[in-house]
C-alpha cells in the first residue's frame, strides 16, 4: 500500500469519526432522509453524511446550485458522500435531499439547478446534456456532466416537497443503482 495513500485514508477516516458524521443515528435515528448509509450498491461506501449540525460544514455552500432565479425558501438540507474509485484519485459521488416549504419551492429548486450556466451546452460534442431515466418506478431527470474526459451521470427529481439530487460516476447502471438505493 502506498504511504500517501495510507495517510490520506487515515486523516479522512479521522476527520470523518471525530466529527461523528457516520452512523445511522443522524436525523434522530432515521436513515438520513433519503441518504442511503447502508445496503449500498456494490462498488460504493460512505464516507460521510453532514447535515447543519456537521461541525465545519456550512450547508449553504452545498446546496448553492439549487438557488437562484426561483425562489426555494428556507430549507433542510443532508448530503451523503460516497466513495466508489480509487481514493485521492476519483470524484466522490454524493446523495444531496433537501426538503423545502412546499412542492412549489421543491420544484423551484429542480429549475435552478437544471438552469445553471455549466449546463447551457452539451458535455461533448454529439452527447445531449439531458435525458430522463427511471428510478424506483418514477420517471426523474438525467444529467450527463462531464469529469475530465468522462461522463458523470446524475439524476435530479423531486417528491413533493422534497427534492433528491444523485451524483452518480461514469457508470450509467451504477449511477442508476445509486439513486434506487434513496427508496425515493
Amino acid at each position: 500500500m502506498n504511504l500517501k495513500y495510507a495517510v490520506c485514508m487515515l486523516l479522512i477516516a479521522g476527520s470523518v469519526l471525530t466529527a461523528g458524521c457516520i452512523g445511522s443515528e443522524n436525523s434522530g435515528g432515521e436513515e438520513a432522509a433519503g441518504v442511503p448509509t447502508e445496503n449500498l450498491p456494490e462498488g460504493f461506501s460512505l464516507i460521510a453524511v453532514v447535515d447543519d449540525s456537521t461541525p465545519g460544514i456550512n450547508m449553504e455552500d452545498e446546496i448553492a446550485d439549487f438557488r437562484g432565479d426561483e425562489d426555494i425558501g428556507e430549507v433542510e438540507a443532508v448530503v451523503g458522500k460516497y466513495q466508489w474509485g480509487e481514493m485521492g484519485k476519483d470524484y466522490d459521488a454524493r446523495i444531496t435531499v433537501i426538503d423545502c416549504e412546499s412542492e412549489l419551492k421543491a420544484e423551484a429548486a429542480v429549475a435552478n439547478y437544471i438552469a445553471q450556466p455549466d449546463f447551457e451546452n452539451p458535455p461533448f460534442k454529439g452527447v445531449d446534456r439531458f435525458s430522463t431515466a427511471v428510478v424506483n418506478g418514477r420517471q426523474v431527470t438525467e444529467i450527463r456532466d462531464k469529469v475530465e474526459k468522462e461522463l458523470k451521470y446524475i439524476y435530479l427529481w423531486n417528491d413533493g416537497n422534497r427534492v433528491v439530487l444523485v451524483e452518480g460516476n461514469g457508470d450509467r447502471a451504477d449511477s442508476l443503482e445509486l439513486a434506487s438505493a434513496t427508496g425515493l
